[in-house]
């Protein structure tokens, strides 16, 4: 008997964890994770967020240099740090949901889905006053009840299209490096503005502050723009200078 239900449980995760998964990592289903338009552009995103210690410094040096990115928060830190939060979105980020806590959603069903986000989303509208209409998963793990989750209460799901491994890397050179040589124009950038998960090192967000201004003036100099994710995915004509 436990064979059998263990084979139905396997038979389960292929079907509603695997393969959707494997269709929003590997063939992109219904997910943004690059940009199209003509316009040479990068988006910058952050997650796992916000960070009482690292945020308030990365704040600081987007703002120098006029940069605005897309952080995707966890609502539990949300309720932790409010004033926090509220500064990411009175300093004209745009923000996404990561969840309500770090944790793999495989394990959740279709009910506990769907009010993870209504959960996530509350309190994030509530505290920070704005509705967060970007999703990405932790860890970039996908079922079929995020999917339904995410289109049931029309969020898009944005993934990357380069992962700088920054959440391990201790060297902020070899970061750098990374990026410069692969940065082309229609890549989102993801970054980890907090290390309190499994596996993440924990000076890693300060490290990719070091990194991140390095790879700003490297992509400036190789004039692309960086703006924010609503210009990132605006499909309707040209990209128009006065969005940037």
């Amino acid at each position: 008997m436990f064979k059998f239900m263990l084979k139905i449980y396997i038979i389960y995760l292929i079907l509603v964890a695997f393969l959707p998964t494997l269709l929003g990592r590997i063939f992109h289903y219904n997910v943004i994770y690059k940009s199209k338009r003509n316009f040479p552009c990068v988006s910058i995103t952050f997650d796992d967020g916000p960070d009482p210690l690292y945020t308030p410094i990365l704040l600081s040096l987007l703002d120098k240099y006029k940069i605005k990115a897309c952080f995707f928060l966890l609502a539990d830190k949300v309720e932790k740090y409010p004033e926090l939060s509220k500064k990411i979105v009175e300093s004209g980020h745009e923000i996404g949901v990561h969840g309500y806590k770090h944790h793999i959603n495989w394990f959740l069903g279709p009910k506990a889905t769907y009010n993870e986000f209504i959960k996530s989303i509350e309190v994030i509208k509530n505290i920070t006053g704005k509705y967060p209409s970007y999703y990405r998963p932790p860890w970039g793990l996908f079922t079929l009840f995020v999917y339904r989750s995410a289109k049931k209460l029309n969020m898009k799901i944005v993934l990357w299209s380069y992962m700088s491994w920054d959440w391990k890397v201790k060297n902020p050179d070899i970061i750098v490096k990374n990026i410069l040589k692969k940065i082309k124009s229609g890549q989102i950038l993801i970054f980890h503005d907090s290390s309190t998960n499994i596996a993440s090192d924990k000076k890693a967000p300060g490290v990719m502050i070091k990194a991140l201004e390095d790879i700003i003036k490297g992509i400036q100099e190789k004039n692309i723009k960086i703006v924010d994710i609503n210009q990132f995915i605006f499909t309707k004509g040209d990209f128009n200078e006065k969005y940037i």
